[in-house]
């Protein structure tokens, strides 16, 4: 069972880009009680004019330090348009306006703590793990192979003894 999950997992992962989607790991309370750390977004592209106030966007962070996960407060319409992002538990909107093209996508998506899981698949040990109950599913016999042979050497047996 854990092992179906697993491969199961790793699949979704590794073919959600052929989709048009990403994954993505919740790493801060910041959006908490929305997504919570821990917690696996699903992410799919969304263009500058698709997004609304309200919506949880995934960008990347002008300040440096990677992706951040807000919510659009506010929408500025210029030249070009910007958004103004804040985390749900968060007391001040975030210092900066986000540009398009930072906008990495729209959350659609999440699954509580299933990111702390993807997380460990993606680390050292996790794809150990994933290599070994792979190798491991084609050394063990299942049981139904096991007693399918087991018959059929009955069978084979059995017919030795009656021929005599």
């Amino acid at each position: 069972m854990a092992l179906g999950t697993m491969v199961a997992l790793v699949i979704i992962l590794a073919a959600s880009p052929l989709f048009g989607v990403r994954f993505d790991v919740v790493l801060s309370g910041s959006m908490s009680p929305s997504l919570d750390a821990g917690d696996l977004a699903m992410v799919s592209p969304a263009s500058a004019d698709q997004l609304k106030v309200g919506d949880v966007i995934v960008f990347e962070s002008p300040l440096g330090g990677g992706l951040v996960c807000h919510r659009i407060i506010v929408v500025n319409y210029g030249p070009e348009i910007t958004f103004q992002t804040k985390g749900d538990n968060n007391e001040d909107p975030d210092p900066f306006m986000v540009e398009p093209e930072r906008i990495v996508g729209k959350v659609q998506l999440s699954a509580p703590y299933l990111g702390y899981a993807v997380q460990w698949l993606r680390g050292p040990l996790g794809l150990l793990a994933i290599v070994a109950l792979m190798a491991l599913t084609f050394v063990i016999p299942s049981d139904k192979k096991r007693k399918s042979k087991e018959k059929a050497k009955e069978d084979v047996n059995g017919a030795t003894e009656n021929s005599r």
